[in-house]
């Protein structure tokens, strides 16, 4: 088999839906409208590898999931994307990871990810995973898997060669190293706020904040997404650029960041520059968020290029 062009390592798993009228504030009581059987998700790094790969990228995730229902859920979906599978672990040891998807009628989600079942993923699996597809271009990570795993393996990836990708979310509770190892820093305005110890709002100075976070985290390229306020980024050459969102109405907002980060990598992958990679990947975004569940809202090229010609 061909060496994948990018490796994902970030959890795997479903989990069931609430839907409701809105998003509760905190120790606010609001009436459930609906609760849904586990939907077509398979937590942020089976959302990135899934998007991805029909993007036309050849991804393989690495990972453990059980052998159970939700295991073979998730195993059918990212197979009939065309995931490389060829690193995904399936035991008895552990069971599928399964979480709790709050949406509200405007599209707001609150997400509760459920223990990864790759908590049992140990270094050395992911060192031989890694050591199998040295030649990859780009490895892609976040903290759904625990950060004392994911930093060592993505310090690995750098010095095998790779271009790193970091989503530090969940924000871990003692907060963030300088992550000089990672080539592109991905977050949305709650993560860049907590990361900068700043109160969180949606209203910031955007430039200013993607330098502080490159300051701070020591990152090349830091890329804020800012949900229907659009994105940003500031690269390794200090040039600040606005991105601004393909006005759509949104149904379900879950995944829509997952999704954009894989459509920014899969399209500096095949050769677009970043500011290239970022006015499409809004419309991967904007098209995501009018489908209710994740994968529903990741689309093949043709569709995406349709969607995008109607609504620019």
């Amino acid at each position: 088999m061909s060496c994948p062009q990018a490796l994902v390592l970030n959890n795997i798993g479903g989990g069931i839906g609430v839907k409701v009228e809105k998003l509760p504030a905190v120790n606010e009581s609001v009436m459930i409208k609906a609760m849904e059987p586990p939907g077509e998700d398979v937590a942020k790094g089976g959302n990135v590898a899934v998007a991805m790969s029909r993007l036309g990228i050849h991804c393989a995730i690495i990972g453990k999931i059980g052998l159970d229902e939700a295991g073979d859920r998730d195993y059918g979906w990212m197979k009939a994307a065309g995931v490389d599978l060829s690193v995904l672990i399936r035991t008895h040891e552990v069971r599928t990871g399964q979480g709790i998807g709050i949406t509200a009628d405007n599209g707001d989600v609150m997400i509760f990810t459920g223990l990864s079942s790759s908590r049992a993923l140990t270094f050395e699996e992911v060192q031989e995973a890694l050591n199998r597809y040295k030649d990859a271009q780009y490895f892609l990570t976040g903290f759904e898997v625990r950060p004392s795993l994911v930093l060592p393996a993505a310090r690995m990836a750098k010095a095998l060669g790779m271009k790193t990708v970091l989503n530090p979310s969940p924000i871990p509770s003692g907060g963030l190293e300088e992550v000089p190892y990672i080539d592109y820093l991905f977050v949305n305005e709650i993560e860049a706020c907590r990361l900068l110890d700043m109160e969180v709002v949606r209203d910031f100075d955007q430039r200013k904040v993607c330098a502080a976070l490159k300051q701070r985290y020591q990152c090349p390229n830091v890329v804020v997404t800012i949900g229907d306020k659009g994105s940003c980024y500031l690269d390794e050459a200090d040039d600040f650029q606005f991105i601004p969102p393909v006005p759509v109405t949104c149904v379900d907002s879950a995944g829509a960041g997952d999704g954009y980060m894989a459509c920014v990598i899969s399209k500096l992958i095949q050769g677009e520059t970043l500011l290239q990679a970022c006015r499409y990947a809004r419309g991967f975004a904007a098209y995501s968020v009018t489908k209710v569940d994740c994968l529903p809202g990741y689309p093949t090229p043709d569709v995406l290029e349709a969607f995008i010609r109607e609504h620019t």
